[in-house]
């Protein structure tokens, strides 16, 4: 059981805490799960918009005579971590937050059916090709999920993933909120005392973090210095990456410690601060907000 606040700073973060392989990894009730439940970001609801995302992306690169091949989320998920019905509980005992420990299963699964669609098409096709699907800007709707930066989608990806979520302008309006209010949530004094407990809790374990957002950040920063930028974000289709495989291993294997010091912190000293707090601000939200949530489209 874990904190929401601090693993959500924006939609992308928010969808990938409903996905179904960290589903039992957080909430700790009804009254947090509120905002998720309306707008229908719960497990079941997330899996449905990417699934409606894939589907949309296969009907849009048809209309440009392309071939794309949809990506089940259940059969990605299983493929991921070699278990389809794999409990929270025991995918943080194996995984952590999956940020470093399934970076090699991760660009396994990019070479997919339509990387191999795309690599019998001719030099000048095969531009066509990434044209259409993701456009100039190249960014990936798992890239999206994963880093809450959708401003990076173009093409037939975009398109996709705007019909899920009822436009771009709906989409933006919506980071934002939600973003906001995190930041309210983050700055009450009470949930800024549970953090420095938290954060000394930490240290006691071994690991100097300031804020459980930190947690993350210095696990990707690590990434990123043993595989480079590109490969960490899953932006590099480079077959035969070079990196120091040791090293990466060691990293993976401190992200298991790192997260079981994390979740037992968070479970000591956040957890029942956020679940006082969230719901003083989450019901104002949701009455200030509720034309916006009107407009985002049912999973």
């Amino acid at each position: 059981m874990e904190s929401k606040v601090i693993r959500r700073t924006a939609l992308g973060a928010l969808l990938a805490i409903a996905a179904i392989i960290a589903t039992a990894c957080g909430g700790s009730g009804e009254k947090k799960a509120a905002v998720e439940d309306q707008l229908g970001f719960t497990p079941e609801g997330t899996e449905q918009r990417q699934a409606r995302v894939e589907n949309g992306i296969a009907t849009c690169m048809r209309t440009q005579g392309f071939e794309y091949v949809p990506v089940d989320p259940k059969v990605r998920r299983a493929a991921l971590v070699g278990n389809a019905s794999l409990s929270g509980a025991d995918y943080e005992k194996q995984f952590g937050y999956g940020i470093t420990t399934l970076f090699e299963q991760q660009r396994k699964l990019a070479v997919g059916p339509n990387e191999a669609i795309r690599s019998r098409l001719s030099a000048t096709d095969g531009k066509a090709y990434d044209q259409a699907l993701v456009g100039e800007k190249g960014g990936t709707f798992l890239q999206a999920m994963d880093t809450g930066d959708f401003s990076q989608l173009d093409g037939c990806t975009r398109k996709a993933t705007e019909e899920a979520f009822g436009g771009a302008t709906v989409l933006q309006s919506l980071q934002a909120k939600l973003a906001e209010l995190d930041q309210r949530i983050e700055n009450d004094p009470r949930f800024l005392a549970a953090v420095q407990k938290w954060s000394g809790c930490m240290r006691e374990a071994g690991f100097d973090v300031a804020r459980p957002k930190d947690v993350d950040s210095t696990l990707r920063q690590r990434l990123e210095a043993i595989v480079g930028r590109e490969a960490a974000s899953g932006a590099s289709r480079e077959a035969n990456l070079t990196y120091d495989r040791a090293a990466l291993a060691a990293l993976q294997r401190q992200e298991v410690q790192m997260v079981a010091a994390d979740l037992r912190c968070e479970q000591k000293y956040i957890v029942d601060v956020e679940d006082t707090i969230r719901p003083e601000y989450e019901g104002p939200f949701r009455e200030q907000n509720a034309a916006l949530f009107d407009q985002v489209p049912k999973p």
